[in-house]
């Protein structure tokens, strides 16, 4: 799937958690984001740019071994998620059909997902998961759309650039889609209920 890229978004301040949730320890042991930056390195997604931004030492470190590159937002203390999508547009080759763009604090997504949307998209649509009627992530933004995406206002959100596009739902039955680790607790539930695989 070297037509797509991806970008895994860790530049977040992790406000409503004390530690940075990117570098909690998953279920194997290593950190969120490795976890969730191998999603899509193990299904052959090149190239998938980690975006960070606080931590950034430490998050470059936690993907170290993995074949994936990393750019630093400068504007992450915004905590706008916009900026950090835009620094890893930016970061992508032009001959690229899409971009995955997953929050890095999802780590339940299944992997077989990203086949399943990159089996979906045709030239000019994007295409989203969705799980009991909510979208879920990540999203598989088409080329199409990326200027769009970079020409938003600072202070706008990702999904305005979808607004008016052609984006395809792909029913999944995993939950996993739309859950994100914002608090201790969601984490600590996620923890606790064992891989779904």
């Amino acid at each position: 799937m070297s037509r797509f890229g991806a970008l895994i978004l860790a530049a977040g301040l992790s406000r409503r958690m004390v530690e940075n949730k990117v570098l909690l320890p998953w279920r194997d042991g290593r950190p969120i984001v490795r976890h969730v930056a191998a999603l899509y390195t193990s299904a052959g997604i090149d190239p998938v740019i980690v975006v960070t931004g606080r931590d950034a030492a430490e998050v470059r470190a936690a993907v170290a071994d993995l074949e994936v590159r990393c750019a630093r937002n400068p504007d992450y203390a915004s905590g706008e998620m916009l900026s950090s999508v835009k620094v890893g547009l930016g970061a992508l080759p032009a001959d690229l059909a899409g971009a995955f763009i997953q929050p890095a604090d999802m780590p339940c997504v299944p992997p077989a997902v990203i086949g399943e949307l990159a089996a979906a998209h045709e030239p000019g649509w994007n295409v989203a998961p969705r799980n009991q009627g909510r979208r879920g992530h990540p999203v598989l933004l088409d080329r199409a759309y990326w200027r769009a995406m970079l020409e938003l206002p600072a202070d706008a959100r990702p999904r305005a650039a979808l607004r008016g596009s052609r984006l395809r739902l792909v029913d999944v039955e995993d939950a996993g889609v739309l859950l994100d680790l914002d608090t201790r607790a969601a984490y600590e539930r996620a923890i606790q209920a064992g891989s779904p695989e």
